[in-house]
């Protein structure tokens, strides 16, 4: 399964605070990273001295952190002033997560999302010898709306998704202190969740409405990949899809969106985080993301953002607003 790549959107702020080295201090750990920043706290295993690098990454109010540590036990708990967000966790080494009276057994390289509202503990085990390794994302929303169906957790068994957990909080935590607006290297939360919905939607119980809503999560995959295409329409993705233009356009209909819109919206959003980098003219940018008329371009560009592109940092971010027209031949 290849991973397609997503880059922040048009003005979100990436912040990382660079790495954080801790030897010996578990008592400053637990008070200064654990409790703070994963609301958990932290056993270490008594047979070994006590050593860990933690490095923390954020956009806007998601984070990406990453440790090493010697064995022990992440206990996290609910309760009042702890939120229940998302987190999305893929180990480097073989660990127990216990919850609501179970547990369940994580091999290496796997990756497991939790609602965070409940209590677990993760057991970090010794793996010949080495430091164990994880990425932990806390994505600041609810699991249950991220994830509708989801009951306490579910294991993802794909090596493509937790390769590109550990892409994002590799990028996310490699510049000491450095703050970086639109940088296309940094991949998005939102593409993540949306990988994630995927894969999750592919596991579960084969209703209409999963098998609409997975493919739906494809089709936008599709779109994202080719952008640039000036052959990108409803014929081409329902040729890929192997299902009828009426089919295709009646599944958009159900997802209460429109096709020709996504489409519209998903190129005019790409191309103002091109703009946003200042290194492209607007004429070049428009032709790279399936504009062939510029007065087209400049009129849905405006109506989408509320003025004119230009090229360069500084501009306000994206509004989310769809443009309104309609086609004729639209449904």
């Amino acid at each position: 399964m290849a991973i397609p790549h997503q880059t922040v959107s048009a003005g979100q702020r990436v912040t990382t605070s660079g790495s954080m080295l801790y030897e010996g201090g578990v008592d400053y750990f637990r008070s200064q990273f654990c409790q703070p920043l994963l609301h958990a706290d932290f056993v270490p295993t008594t047979d070994v001295p006590f050593r860990v690098t933690a490095k923390l990454g954020i956009v806007e109010d998601h984070r990406s952190l990453r440790l090493f540590c010697t064995p022990g036990i992440l206990r996290r708990r609910s309760g009042p002033g702890i939120p229940a967000h998302c987190l999305v966790i893929a180990t480097g080494n073989s660990c127990a997560l216990l919850i609501k009276d179970q547990t369940v057994r994580l091999k290496p390289g796997a990756a497991v999302v939790i609602d965070g509202g409940c209590d677990f503990d993760l057991v970090l085990e010794k793996d010949s010898g080495r430091s164990c390794l994880l990425d932990w994302l806390h994505i600041t929303q609810d699991a249950e709306i991220l994830f509708p169906g989801l009951d306490a957790l579910a294991v993802i068994n794909s090596e493509a998704i937790t390769t590109y957990i550990r892409f994002h909080n590799e990028l996310m935590t490699t510049d000491q202190g450095a703050e970086l607006t639109s940088i296309p290297e940094v991949p998005s939360f939102n593409h993540l969740v949306e990988i994630i919905r995927a894969y999750l939607l592919g596991m579960a119980p084969s209703r209409p409405h999963d098998r609409d809503r997975l493919l739906y999560e494809q089709i936008k995959m599709h779109i994202a990949e080719n952008l640039a295409s000036q052959v990108l329409s409803s014929e081409s993705i329902a040729r890929h899809f192997e299902i009828s233009p009426r089919k295709l356009y009646g599944l958009f209909e159900r997802m209460g969106v429109s096709l020709r819109e996504t489409i519209i919206t998903m190129r005019l959003e790409a191309a103002h985080r091109e703009l946003e980098l200042g290194t492209k003219k607007v004429t070049t940018v428009l032709l790279d993301y399936g504009f062939s008329n510029a007065s087209t371009f400049y009129r849905l560009y405006k109506k989408h953002f509320g003025g004119p592109p230009r090229s360069g940092r500084g501009k306000g971010p994206a509004t989310g607003m769809l443009p309104k027209t309609r086609p004729a031949d639209d449904r």
